[in-house]
């Protein structure tokens, strides 16, 4: 079986560089799917390029932040990420709270993130993050690290970010 025989082996034909990669379907039962449901059957996820933070060696736990977009109309649901450089990642809401006239900064994790359809959310400092947690080496500014942000419809999206101090 040649490339162009086979299933569909890479990115969507609309997805930008680090787009959405969906494996397994014939390339014309793809398309059909595709039309039939409107575009459904593909995940609209787009991600706006972003930076993970550096921090010092000593250090096991760091952020990335990017801003996901929907291209799509239904919402999409982010489940997840994993990356190489850490051994798990989870999403993170910042919050505020004021407790007796203080103000009290933390984060919490969140088990999803609903990205709504035609919309944006924006991973930034105060607001969300994914965080790595349990570095396994000590990330170096400049650096690349690919993170594979998993939603819940079984898609994926490969998003490559530079570490770098902000």
């Amino acid at each position: 079986m040649t490339p162009t025989e086979g299933p569909f082996r890479g990115p969507h034909p609309g997805a930008r560089q680090g787009g959405v990669v969906s494996r397994g379907f014939p390339r014309g039962l793809a398309l059909g799917l595709s039309l039939l449901l409107g575009g459904a059957a593909w995940a609209q996820a787009l991600a706006t390029p972003g930076w993970v933070r550096l921090v010092p060696p000593v250090v096991k736990d760091t952020a990335a932040y990017l801003t996901l977009e929907n291209r799509g109309k239904a919402p999409l649901r982010l489940v997840g990420a994993e990356t190489e450089v850490a051994e798990r990642v989870s999403i993170h809401k910042d919050h505020r709270e004021h407790r007796g006239g203080q103000v009290v900064l933390g984060m919490r994790p969140l088990p999803y993130l609903d990205i709504p359809g035609g919309g944006k959310v924006e991973f930034r400092p105060g607001k969300y993050h994914l965080m790595l947690e349990g570095l396994k080496r000590p990330l170096r500014a400049g650096e690349k690290v690919t993170l594979v942000l998993k939603f819940q419809d079984g898609s994926r999206l490969k998003v490559i970010l530079p570490v770098e101090m902000r």
